[in-house]
Formats: structure tokens, C-alpha cells, sequence
């Protein structure tokens, strides 16, 4: 990147990501990882929007303890080559004093590193707190992706600021990439330049054999992610679990809600990317039980291709990216009451040719393909000037 200009002297690319790297695998740390083969990559790692509070005290203590030691308690899968992992110690930037705090706390971390403060070609961001806006107006770049994956506006106990930032972040990027429809619609008009860019699959991750019908009947259930009560249905899954007591289903993932399940719902924990392929393995059907609400009418899955490349039965809820553009392959429950005989509508419907079919069209979406999409937008914004960013926050 950069036509025929010098590079600068630090790395080629700054990543700005809302997840630590040993966070569940997502498109932050895929991104990254094959950024990283054509130039080094700082993944840097800075707090959510949303408001703390007491509930968030044993999460904020966990990460204290990572800032302190330098690597996370399970990192799941380290760095690839190329990737350095940055963690400066700031405050989620929800309130003014926070802010100011942060902007002191950045300023001593880039002067600890010269890569950095050097300047990079391109930043990819994924936060629009205003942390984020900090080190846009401190490092010096010639191009500013924003990958926004999520409708920030809609998560709960955001800044009252929050809007009026990312509204800034928006136009100022040279770029904006989102994954869905309902994210093009809101986003596009405060955007210089947006493209839709769905997730992708690394299909060797997921694909497995296929899997005979138990023969007692005890169906294994699996859903892996973010257990938060704003995305995960939590009724669905009791609704699912007490009607079907001899059913076990799984929900592996980081728990962030209160929500006590049913004794034939299993919490294994956040499981590494690379072997989520072993539970996938032991799953009769996938589910998808988001909530539905304003923020997940924005979502598409994350995982949606991966849990294709499985070539297993999906019950999911019908979420719009999913209606529009999946209802080939899903099976959908509306109510918490519909999803046992969802899961059982979606059994009897699997097929050899159902299967190849969900495989088939995992892998006309893998995250080589997204990569190379988004390397090409890059290429027509056309080389800039090395810019550090108007400082106009606290």
C-alpha cells in the first residue's frame, strides 16, 4: 500500500480492536493474521463502550491481571508471525474523567514505542470509543479503515458522546466496511465511503464427518460464542432444554449473563478457535438463539459460515441478515416454544445433499476471499499523505 511513496519506519498496519486477542476468535484476529503476511501488524487492544459497573468488577480484575503479566490466563491461539500484541492501560472511555486519563495513559504508551509513533500506513479500527479517536489523532497514518462489525448505537449503557463519535469516525475513514444490510442502511449516511463486507470461514476449522442419529435419542445441542444476555436468547434455550430433558446442550463461550440454565445445559467455557472443531464433532444439530432486538436486527452471525462448513442441521432465530439470505439452509424458531420441534423439523429435513450444500456455499465465503476483497477497496482509495489526525478530543 502506498504506490510508490517510502514507507514509514514503523509497522505497516495498526489494528484498534474492542476484543483482546485471546477473546473468542473473531474477524479482528483473522483480519490481522493475514494482514500480517504482507507487513507487521500491532494488534492493538482497547476497552468497550459500554458502561461498568459492580457485575464487571471480576472482568476488569482479569484483565488488570493480563496488563500486569503481558499475556492473557488461557491465550487460546498466540499471534501468528508478524503480529505484535499492544495492551496500553486505559480506562473504558465512558465518562470525561476516564478520557482525560486515557489520553495521558496513550501518550506515555507511545512514547514507549517508537514503531508506533513512527506512523503506519493503515489503520484498521473497530472501536469508535473515544480511546480509539485518541490514538487515531496520535499516530500518524495514510489510510483509516473503520470495520465496523456491530450497531454500536443500539448496545446498552453506552456514552451519551458515543453517537456524536462515531458519527466523526464515519467521516473521517477512508473506508468503512460493515457485514450487513441493516449496518449499510444506518452507517452509509454519515460515511465517506462504505462497502458491505459479510464474515467469512477458515472451512478446515469446521469441516467434520457426518454424524449418526444417536440411537437413544439424546440429541447433543451446540452453541459456541458470546454468552451475553444482549445477543444470547436466553429463554430459548431454557424453553429448549426443559422440554427436551434428555437433550444436552452446550453453550461454549465466555459467560456474561446472570441467567442460571437447566441441569442438561453444559458451560464448558470459552474453548480456542482451532478446537472448537472437537465439539462441533460431537453435536447432532447447531443452534443460533440470538435475541431479538434492535441491536441483533443488525447482526449477521459471525460465525454463520462457520457453522455451514459443519455441514450440520442449523436451527437459528430469524434474524434478518439470516431470512434474507440463509433460509435455504437454516431452520428458524420465532418463539422460545417452537425450537424443540425445530430441532427435530431440522433432523428430519437433513440429507447428503442438504449437507453438500451448506458445505458448498462455506466455501465460496472463506476469509481468503474477504481478505482480498477488502485489500482491493483499500487499493482504490488511492495513496495518501501521512497524517496523524486532528486532535479534537480530550
Amino acid at each position: 500500500m502506498g504506490g510508490a511513496e517510502a514507507r514509514p519506519a514503523g509497522p505497516a498496519t495498526l489494528f484498534i480492536a474492542n476484543i483482546a486477542w485471546d477473546f473468542v476468535w473473531q474477524r479482528h484476529q483473522t483480519l490481522a493474521s493475514r494482514f500480517a503476511r504482507d507487513g507487521p501488524v500491532v494488534f492493538c487492544e482497547v476497552p468497550g463502550i459500554r458502561r461498568v459497573g459492580w457485575r464487571d468488577a471480576p472482568r476488569l480484575l482479569a484483565r488488570l491481571r493480563v496488563l500486569r503479566r503481558g499475556g492473557g490466563e488461557d491465550p487460546g491461539e498466540p499471534p501468528p508471525a508478524g503480529v505484535r500484541l499492544a495492551r496500553p492501560f486505559v480506562l473504558p472511555a465512558t465518562n470525561a474523567l476516564a478520557c482525560a486519563f486515557n489520553a495521558r495513559s496513550l501518550a506515555r504508551f507511545l512514547a514507549r514505542d517508537p514503531g508506533l509513533r513512527a506512523g503506519v500506513d493503515l489503520v484498521v479500527n473497530y472501536s469508535p470509543a473515544r480511546t480509539a479517536l485518541q490514538l487515531l489523532d496520535r499516530v500518524p497514518h495514510r489510510r483509516l479503515l473503520y470495520d465496523c462489525t456491530d450497531d454500536w448505537l443500539a448496545v446498552r449503557g453506552i456514552p451519551a458522546f458515543l453517537p456524536g463519535d462515531e458519527r466523526a469516525l464515519l467521516g473521517r475513514a477512508d473506508l468503512t466496511t460493515v457485514p450487513s444490510r441493516a449496518l449499510e442502511a444506518r452507517k452509509r449516511p454519515f460515511a465517506r465511503r462504505l462497502a458491505r463486507v459479510p464474515h467469512g470461514v477458515l472451512p478446515d476449522r469446521f469441516e467434520v464427518g457426518p454424524r449418526a442419529p444417536p440411537p437413544d435419542g439424546r440429541l447433543t445441542l451446540l452453541y459456541y460464542g458470546h454468552l451475553h444476555a444482549q445477543h444470547l436468547d436466553g429463554a430459548a434455550v431454557d424453553a429448549l432444554a426443559r422440554a427436551r430433558p434428555g437433550w444436552r446442550l452446550v453453550l461454549a463461550g465466555p459467560v456474561r449473563t446472570p441467567r442460571r440454565f437447566p441441569p442438561n445445559v453444559a458451560l464448558p467455557g470459552q474453548v480456542p478457535h482451532g478446537r472448537l472443531r472437537d465439539l462441533v464433532a460431537a453435536a447432532d444439530a447447531l443452534l443460533l438463539p440470538y435475541a431479538m432486538n434492535d441491536y441483533t436486527a443488525a447482526v449477521l452471525p459471525a460465525k454463520i459460515y462457520e457453522c455451514l462448513a459443519t455441514g450440520r442441521p442449523i436451527v437459528a432465530s430469524p434474524l434478518p441478515e439470516l431470512a434474507a439470505d440463509f433460509a435455504a439452509h437454516l431452520v428458524f424458531a420465532a418463539e422460545p416454544g417452537a425450537w424443540p420441534a425445530a430441532v427435530e423439523a431440522a433432523l428430519r429435513a437433513d440429507s447428503a445433499a442438504a449437507r453438500a450444500a451448506r458445505i458448498a456455499l462455506a466455501r465460496a465465503n472463506t476469509w481468503e476471499s474477504r481478505y482480498e476483497q477488502i485489500r482491493a477497496l483499500l487499493a482504490e482509495t488511492g495513496p495518501a499523505p501521512a497524517r496523524a489526525g486532528r486532535p479534537s478530543v480530550p
